[in-house]
């Protein structure tokens, strides 16, 4: 029976945030209760980007808690799988400490639109679309 790896809670729904490859044998997945996969602010592994390793990963600070709670309530759908793929793409790229003030400039707006285009869908129940051509 599953439970949440945090709390240990078995009480449904439980969502996948991590899967660890096993060396000899299947591995196993982490679980997370809604209460910490909010407090966490865990990403659900069906959310994850492409190539990503399986391992736990959690919204940037730039994700507001309200939208992280909405998000959390709003599940794992496919089509959030691209603004949380972009908002990733984007926190890696501010930290980046070699990049010229352009380039963080251009992350910080990509991780904005990210974060607009996951609100709106988070709020609409729509498929999420990029924020810029919303607003068009």
């Amino acid at each position: 029976m599953p439970r949440c790896s945090t709390c240990r809670d078995v009480v449904p729904p439980l969502t996948p945030v991590a899967i660890v490859d096993g060396n000899s044998g299947p591995g196993w997945t982490y679980y997370a209760c809604r209460t910490c996969l909010i407090a966490g602010r865990l990403i659900p592994f069906a959310l994850h980007p492409i190539g990503s390793r399986g391992t736990r990963m959690t919204y940037p600070d730039i994700v507001p808690a309200d939208l992280v709670t909405r998000l959390a309530e709003v599940g794992d759908r496919p089509d959030l799988i691209a603004p949380v793929a972009r908002l990733m793409d984007a926190a890696t790229r501010t930290k980046n400490r070699a990049a010229s003030t352009d380039e963080l400039h251009a992350a910080h707006d990509q991780a904005r639109t990210a974060v607009a285009d996951l609100r709106t869908a988070a709020r609409a129940g729509l498929p999420a679309t990029p924020a810029t051509k919303a607003a068009r």
